[in-house]
């Protein structure tokens, strides 16, 4: 391959608030969903060009280290940064601000992820093929689709705004890990966006791995073993009325739909999620404990989901103190959406990463809150496993992309 050559990219993006979760072609990527400028003297030291031991041992693990200059107009800050996982721990990251009224649509936190793995995938293949760095790349990506919390895209003109920022620039990533810059053009021909809550639902039904066949992977084992049921992906189009509870970082999505429709009247967002009772958590846990410093909600959730030790258990209760406004949230909205249908509810799900902090807390007061709801039957719960949890609405948006025109 000439070093002008293109490559061509197929992408599902979902850019969650907790993590970054690509699928470029086949493959599959995971972030977190933390940037951070690059400050003077910060710079790490970059891989000698001509070192071509030392390349080959970093190709594989460059998405662990990535450091970019941006030029985008798409982009509201252009500078250098680091990104993912090179971002974390440094006094100047910064992630979804989950605090605020900021959408995803308007942070740069999404779009410099995509673009910097992107540009990464794009030179470790090139030097896979030739076994030597490019100095420049371009990459077209044919088509992409993600998505937004469903009442941030229910605003007037931001989908539009969203796609805008992606198809209508030519976006330029330098790479700055080696002593000569990799220079990586990427332009998008066709990008759309759909409700987060809605693409979880389509990950449901459709096998991620299968063209054509429903699912039927262990994402329902538990479920069918509690129920006596034997769900796939197939019954989901039978289950009538079916109540998405997507739990995130900074929003959860609430989403009803029916067999491939949605209800669009019941569609809503809570703007709070894990990620302000983990916040809060931090707080508290900083309070309590001065030594322990203003850590990130990716940092504190991993220690608090490390082991039994002490300090795991401790991160947990101060997290389990603050998720009760959460889960009152929560049951307040599902009251609404049972009053307005009824209690016509086939199936519930619950998904995404806030769902798996969720559960060992909340489980049984929604089985409770449902069984008050329901004169007749209940309507099964499914709660997604942390295997399939955080990617549910990658699998959603991966069926989608196969049938884009």
């Amino acid at each position: 391959m000439k070093e002008q050559d293109r490559f061509h990219f197929e992408v599902s993006h979902d850019g969650g608030n907790g993590y970054i979760k690509d699928q470029i072609n086949e493959e599959r990527i995971t972030v977190p969903s933390v940037i951070s400028p690059v400050l003077p003297g910060q710079e790490p030291q970059a891989i000698d060009v001509e070192e071509t031991n030392d390349i080959s041992k970093v190709i594989h693990s460059l998405i662990r280290h990535m450091d970019i200059t941006v030029q985008s107009q798409g982009i509201n800050v252009n500078g250098r940064y680091f990104i993912g996982y090179s971002a974390q721990g440094n006094p100047s990251a910064m992630g979804f601000n989950v605090t605020s009224n900021e959408g995803k649509s308007t942070s740069d936190i999404s779009i410099l992820s995509l673009l910097s793995i992107l540009a990464y995938k794009a030179v470790m293949r090139f030097y896979e093929s030739n076994n030597v760095l490019p100095s420049n790349l371009r990459i077209g990506v044919d088509k992409m689709d993600t998505a937004l919390p469903i009442d941030e895209i229910k605003l007037h003109g931001v989908r539009e705004a969203y796609i805008n920022r992606y198809v209508n620039h030519s976006h330029v990533v330098i790479i700055n890990n080696f002593t000569k810059p990799i220079t990586v053009t990427i332009t998008f021909d066709k990008v759309d966006v759909q409700p987060e809550g809605i693409i979880a639902a389509n990950g449901l039904i459709a096998d991620p791995k299968q063209n054509g066949k429903y699912r039927s992977d262990g994402i329902f084992d538990k479920f069918n073993k509690q129920y006596k049921l034997s769900y796939t992906g197939k019954d989901i189009l039978g289950a009538g009325n079916i109540l998405g509870i997507d739990v995130g970082d900074g929003t959860v999505d609430f989403s009803v739909t029916n067999s491939t429709s949605t209800v669009p009247t019941l569609n809503s967002s809570i703007l709070m999620g894990i990620g302000n009772a983990t916040e809060n958590a931090i707080t508290a846990l900083h309070q309590a404990y001065p030594m322990i410093g203003q850590i990130s909600r990716q940092q504190f959730t991993e220690i608090a989901n490390r082991d039994q030790s002490a300090e795991s258990k401790t991160y947990k209760q101060f997290l389990n103190t603050q998720l009760i406004v959460l889960e009152q949230k929560i049951v307040e909205q599902v009251k609404t959406i049972y009053r307005s249908l009824n209690a016509q509810i086939g199936l519930i799900f619950v998904c995404g990463g806030g769902a798996i902090v969720l559960q060992p807390y909340f489980e049984k007061e929604l089985e409770k809150i449902v069984d008050e709801l329901s004169p007749f039957d209940n309507a099964p719960i499914l709660w997604v496993d942390a295997k399939y949890a955080q990617t549910l609405n990658l699998d959603g948006l991966a069926f989608r992309l196969k049938y884009m025109k």
